[in-house]
């Protein structure tokens, strides 16, 4: 069997005496350290990652961000064992089986959706803390802790709502991420009267011609130095680039090399940051694209994030992939609540939700979550700043 005890305890626990603790208010599990003296039946937690395979960094990055949440809270609430999925659907579930074996009471992960999906098909009874952000493989156990794409949209509508706009134009490509944008677009501007997406480009994500999406949100292009200007192109000519859209805000989902090339093509058409908002999902974050300042994008806060990098940094001796934190936030939420006696699916579900090194979040009834995210805008091709802070509650 493929698998590694990590021991997240230092005192000795006093089996079958535990007594029902209320939770504590503030409900912040990161960094809090020993705990008062108190009573609890010791958890256990079995992690499905992938750990071998093309995915193995990923795997690793969650099984040592488990191992600083345990360095970070010495008690001996939960003990935690890590078990290889490969990063595979069949792995997931060769996984799953050799971790029942060892009687778990809560599982975390696994990381990609197929992954979730072939768990939930073996109906666990036991809560699943995974970290898809596919809302379809969710409920019936299975809950995520990943940024959800629905929040990020409803949180990028209620700010470009605030800001006067009311007409989106989506651009990206034509797959299941375009599924949920859409999904999510039709049911969020629903809160801000008089919002509507006035435009819609896909393309396939195999495609090499950008251009042709990109042209069809955009106003023709006009040569002013062509000789027998028509009157209609004389009138368009006066009046400029933002003028001559249909929208007065444009929300692109793509990253890497494709979102480079789509925001140079933009430009080509004038359609700038400076010209219209631009709005995007916050892997905004990780791109270093100049033509990208003074976009805007909605994520977690990054206050406690810093520091769990360095914390991360300084016992790795290497930086964190950007989804390390939700797994220091799964351990570290079910060694807060084993420490109360209270790891139910009704604590996991509370309304008051928690806070963790990714800010303030809830867990709902199916599956998805909710958090508070604050409205970030790009200042400079590595640095982006919060424009408007993370409501106060939910």
């Amino acid at each position: 069997m493929n698998k590694k005890w990590l021991a997240i305890c230092l005192c000795v626990v006093l089996s079958g005496c535990a007594t029902q603790v209320k939770i504590p208010a503030n409900r912040d599990f990161a960094g809090q350290g020993e705990v008062d003296t108190m009573l609890f039946r010791k958890t256990k937690t079995a992690m499905l990652l992938p750990l071998s395979g093309q995915t193995a960094a990923v795997g690793e990055n969650f099984q040592n961000a488990a191992l600083v949440a345990g360095l970070e809270r010495p008690t001996e609430a939960t003990e935690v064992l890590f078990f290889d999925t490969k990063g595979t659907a069949n792995g997931a579930i060769d996984a799953y089986y050799q971790a029942l074996t060892e009687k778990p009471d809560i599982f975390v992960g696994p990381v990609f959706a197929s992954e979730v999906d072939a768990i939930k098909k073996q109906e666990p009874n036991k809560p699943v803390l995974s970290f898809t952000s596919d809302t379809t493989v969710l409920g019936d156990n299975i809950y995520s802790l990943a940024l959800l794409i629905p929040q990020q949209i409803q949180r990028i509508v209620d700010f470009a709502c605030s800001q006067g706009q009311r007409r989106f134009a989506v651009l990206g490509p034509q797959d299941k991420t375009a599924e949920i944008v859409v999904r999510s677009f039709e049911k969020a501007v629903e809160s801000c009267p008089g919002m509507q997406i006035v435009d819609m480009s896909f393309y396939d994500v195999n495609s090499a011609n950008l251009t042709t999406p990109v042209a069809k949100i955009a106003p023709p292009l006009l040569d002013a130095k062509k000789k027998d200007l028509t009157e209609t192109e004389k009138e368009l000519l006066k009046n400029p680039t933002a003028e001559r859209l249909k929208f007065d805000a444009l929300f692109v989902f793509e990253q890497g090399v494709k979102l480079q090339q789509l925001v140079s093509i933009l430009y080509y058409y004038d359609i700038t940051p400076q010209i219209v908002p631009f709005y995007g999902l916050a892997t905004l974050r990780q791109s270093n694209n100049p033509q990208l300042v003074g976009a805007y994008f909605a994520d977690m806060s990054q206050e406690r994030l810093e520091v769990f990098k360095s914390k991360y940094v300084q016992t790795f001796e290497k930086k964190p992939l950007p989804v390390a934190a939700f797994g220091y936030d799964a351990v570290a939420l079910i060694s807060f609540l084993s420490q109360q006696n209270a790891l139910t699916s009704d604590a996991l579900t509370d309304d008051a939700g928690y806070q963790g090194v990714n800010g303030r979040f809830r867990l709902k009834e199916d599956g998805t979550n909710e958090r508070l995210l604050e409205i970030y805008q790009a200042i400079s091709k590595n640095r982006s700043v919060v424009v408007e802070n993370a409501p106060s509650s939910f």
